[in-house]
């Protein structure tokens, strides 16, 4: 393991500690290191995330990811809509096994990422969409979820006023474009907000129908 990889492994560690998440097993602590090790590869030519130091990307990119795990309750199926990098749909895949993740990523280079990883990492439950979201059927997952959605301002207020009446949407965002996607969205709709430990600027809030 290089020297980087390890201060990785530590710094996760520590992250799932600060943000209340169970330990992982070695497996998944395995395969969130081999995404990080991929990651940083890549990005040497491929502008995947400006966040690669290992303890910022443990914290920002994995521990948050990992959080959404916890609303995912009785969803069978996660929809993570601008994937870039794989953030939420890698670690979520990886700690949730027993849900389908696909991730729709309309980037040709990040979508050849997002399947590269897949099979380095053996993910058996994760799948990648290279497709626009404008054209992509969302209504048959449960949850669908976003992270860092190029436009976000201008696409979010369609998926949520899409929303199936079993189905519910998890951003991680800021309180004001929660704001303004409650202006835009020409639907009754309910949300619920969750605080990011050490963020004062992101929540994760999910959307659903009233």
């Amino acid at each position: 393991m290089s020297h980087e990889e390890n201060q990785f492994r530590v710094a996760l560690d520590s992250a799932l500690k600060d943000f209340g998440l169970e330990p992982l097993s070695e497996k998944q602590s395995n395969q969130l290191i081999g995404h990080y090790s991929m990651l940083q590869r890549w990005n040497r030519r491929t502008n995947l995330t400006r966040i690669i130091e290992p303890r910022e990307a443990a914290r920002f990119h994995y521990a948050e990811s990992l959080l959404g795990a916890r609303f995912i309750n009785g969803a069978r199926s996660l929809l993570d809509i601008g994937s870039g990098a794989g953030f939420p749909a890698v670690p979520i895949a990886i700690a949730r096994p027993d849900v389908e993740v696909v991730a729709l990523e309309a980037n040709q280079k990040k979508s050849l990422f997002l399947n590269e990883a897949k099979d380095e990492l053996g993910l058996g439950n994760f799948k990648v969409a290279t497709a626009r979201l404008e054209s992509f059927d969302l209504s048959r997952f449960g949850l669908l979820a976003s992270r860092a959605l190029d436009r976000a301002e201008e696409l979010l207020p369609s998926v949520v006023g899409q929303l199936g009446e079993r189905q519910r949407l998890m951003l991680y965002c800021s309180p004001d474009l929660v704001s303004k996607l409650e202006r835009a969205v020409n639907a009754r709709i309910k949300v619920e907000t969750h605080s990011i430990p050490q963020a004062a600027s992101r929540i994760i809030a999910i959307f659903s129908r009233d």
